[in-house]
Parts: C-alpha cells; sequence; structure tokens
C-alpha cells in the first residue's frame, strides 16, 4: 500500500504499507491520497474502521470484472473505469477503483502493473496534482487509461484499411475470422467508452461537493477523448462492415459466374447426351444404326446442336 498525503503544502508519502498499518496512521487533515493493490476482501475491509466506506463498495473493488459504475453515497463517491491494453495480440482489461471524500482519494487496483504506479513514481507530477486536489490525479488516471486506447484504435483502423485493398483482389481470401475478431474488439472498445462517457456525463451533471469548479474542464476534456474514439471506433466499424459486404458479393458473383459456365456446359452437352442415349439402346432397328455413314452423320448433328446452342446463349448475352 502507498500512502501520500499534504501536510502544510508538503508532500509526504509512506510506501508498501501493510494494510494493518492504516488504522495507527493519523489522517491528516489535508489532502490525502493513499493507494491499494489488496489481496483479500479481509485487507480492505480494515478500512471500513477508518473511512466508514460500504461493503459493497469493498465487494466491487476486489471484483476484477465488476461492471463500470458511479455511485453516490452520503460521504463519498465511487466510479469504476475499465483501462484497456493491447498485448500478446488481444485485447487485455484491468478496473480502476475510486472512491473520493472531501479531503481523501483511495485508488484500489488488483494489477500491480499500471498507470498508477507510474504516476507514483513521477513525485513530482503527483504532487502538483494533490496540491490541486484529488481529482486532478483521478483526472490524469482516466486521461491516460482512455488515450491508451488510441493506438488500439489505430491498429485496428491499420488492419481494417490493408483488408479494404485486398478487398478487390482475385488472388487475396481474406481471413473472415480475423475480421470478426476486429469487429469484436471494436464492439468492446465502444462499449467500455460509451459506460465511461455515461459517467463523465453524471459527473458533470450532478451537483458535485468532492470536484472542484477548475477540474469542471479537464474532465469534458477526457470526455471529448471518449466521443473522439466512439466516433473512430463507429467508422472503422463501418469500413469493416463495408469490406466484408463487398467481400461477400464479390465472392457471391464470382460462384454465380462459375455456376453460370457450368450450366451452360451441361445445356450444350444435354442434346448430344440425348442422341448418344438413343443409339446407346438394345434395339436392332435403329434409323441408320448400320449405314455406314451413319456415325459420321450423328457426330455432325451432335457437333451442329452444340454450335446451334452457342450461338443461342450468345444471341441472348448469356455468357
Amino acid at each position: 500500500m502507498n500512502l501520500f498525503y499534504l501536510n502544510n503544502w508538503e508532500l509526504n508519502s509512506k510506501t508498501k504499507l501493510e494494510i494493518k498499518e492504516i488504522a495507527p496512521i493519523p489522517i491528516p487533515k489535508g489532502r490525502t491520497w493513499i493507494h491499494l493493490t489488496p489481496k483479500s476482501d479481509i485487507e480492505l475491509n480494515k478500512l471500513l474502521l477508518h473511512f466508514d466506506i460500504h461493503p459493497l463498495t469493498i465487494e466491487d473493488c476486489m471484483n476484477p470484472m465488476s461492471r463500470i459504475k458511479f455511485e453516490r453515497f452520503p460521504n463519498y463517491l465511487f466510479f469504476v473505469f475499465r483501462g484497456l491494453h493491447f498485448e500478446n495480440n488481444s485485447i487485455h482489461s484491468r478496473n480502476f477503483n475510486f472512491i473520493l471524500t472531501q479531503n481523501t482519494l483511495i485508488t484500489v487496483v488488483l494489477d500491480h502493473r499500471n498507470t498508477i504506479e507510474d504516476l507514483i513514481a513521477d513525485w513530482d507530477s503527483g504532487k502538483k496534482l494533490l496540491e490541486k486536489g484529488a481529482e486532478f490525479i483521478i483526472h490524469r488516471i482516466i486521461d491516460i487509461e482512455t488515450d491508451h486506447i488510441l493506438p488500439i484504435i489505430y491498429r485496428i483502423e491499420d488492419q481494417a484499411e490493408e483488408i479494404e485493398s485486398q478487398v478487390f483482389k482475385e488472388d487475396v481470401d481474406l481471413d473472415i475470422n480475423s475480421i470478426f475478431v476486429m469487429r469484436r474488439t471494436l464492439q468492446h472498445i465502444k462499449k467500455v467508452i460509451h459506460q465511461h462517457k455515461e459517467i463523465l456525463d453524471d459527473l458533470e451533471d450532478i451537483k458535485n461537493p468532492f470536484f472542484s469548479h477548475e477540474s469542471e474542464a479537464f474532465f469534458r476534456d477526457v470526455k471529448d477523448h471518449s466521443i473522439r474514439i466512439l466516433e473512430s471506433a463507429e467508422t472503422i466499424r463501418e469500413l469493416i462492415s463495408s469490406a466484408l459486404e463487398v467481400h461477400l458479393t464479390i465472392s457471391s458473383r464470382r460462384s454465380s459466374e462459375i455456376v453460370k459456365i457450368l450450366t451452360i456446359m451441361t445445356a450444350i452437352m444435354l442434346p448430344m447426351t440425348l442422341i448418344t442415349g438413343i443409339y446407346g439402346m438394345n434395339f436392332t432397328k435403329i434409323p441408320l444404326l448400320n449405314w455406314e455413314l451413319g456415325f459420321h452423320l450423328t457426330l455432325g448433328a451432335m457437333a451442329s446442336l452444340g454450335i446451334a446452342m452457342v450461338i443461342f446463349f450468345r444471341i441472348k448475352k448469356w455468357f
């Protein structure tokens, strides 16, 4: 656990504390930031003795799959943001839990490798933010995490443009599975960002005693970034859908062309097959069967019918 607080505008810190060490610590009257990476509900529940946090909030903090939310309690605000990052060719997520009282910010993240750890390492930045208000630390974290989504969007956009360039190439087979993976990824990103935007809308609409008027513009900027990501994701989704639709149309047309050619070939061969079948019957008295020119005449008739069928199809512009 890390504890940061301002006393007489001087930043004080105690790092890597055990949860059990919180109770003896006299929390100062100044602004305080406590960052936690707990391992169990028992550890987090000990905070209840000090900060009067609702048990359901603790339960949400310990649930890595807790939904994105914003909740108001009499003595604090609680909201969950979800960070997304690209690793090993797949999207991974982590929850950032924020508990904000009048002077205290508690951040809870189950993953040690995250933006908060980087912010803690930057002492000067952390001091300036905490001096301005705990809400500015929240803004910095969600702003960085929101911007982390942009490289994912750009990566998918490059893949979508590559797919679009391959649609009309006859010798290239599109990987349909990868296309649907991209669409699912975009849908996941849109869902997360849309929920983030709803939280930012709620923070903007309510009369919030824990957020300063100065911080409102910064959170609106994060909301603008969220809208930008949503618009980009929707544009890419339409691009992928259009490319997939064109690909399926071209594939269907190619299949139709093949079927048409095979049908024409079958139609041309049909009269020849009919004549062959008639003269292949086991009857002794068939016209021209014993005539010395019968075979050549039959071949000529079959060839003439085939040529006539080809001419007929060409007149009809069927091929």
